[in-house]
């Protein structure tokens, strides 16, 4: 074997070798159901408070809150429309929000207050 082979062979070797020992750590988490969440909280790092988040809201305050919303509702819960984090709680937002609060069994008012953000938080999976 010459010696280039012999150093694309090794360089392979590394490769495969870091990629299988990455693989199982980088794998998506599985389905959770609502009864199992996630031992941590989720947080996408727009916004790790709990105020009230609605429809209407204005300010960067709210537009970072409904950012996080709408990012947690993208990587956290089972909801199948991605919701582009624009920050405007529009009526993508609000049917995503309450599609999530029915599924976790929390009143379906649209409005994101201290039980829903903890909802969304802990994951919502359907």
């Amino acid at each position: 074997m010459t010696s280039r082979r012999r150093i694309a062979l090794a360089f392979a070797t590394a490769v495969v070798g870091a990629g299988l020992a990455v693989a199982p750590t980088a794998s998506a988490a599985p389905a959770q159901s609502v009864q199992n969440v996630h031992a941590a909280a989720f947080y996408c790092g727009w916004y790790d408070g709990n105020a009230l988040t609605k429809a209407g809201q204005t300010g960067a305050a709210a537009v970072a809150r409904i950012k996080e919303v709408q990012c947690l509702i993208n990587a956290n819960t089972s909801y199948p429309t991605y919701l582009d984090p624009d920050g405007k709680f529009g009526t993508l937002t609000y049917n995503a929000v309450t599609s999530v609060q029915r599924h976790a069994g929390i009143s379906d008012d649209g409005q994101v207050g201290s039980v829903t953000w903890s909802k969304l938080r802990a994951g919502v999976w359907w």
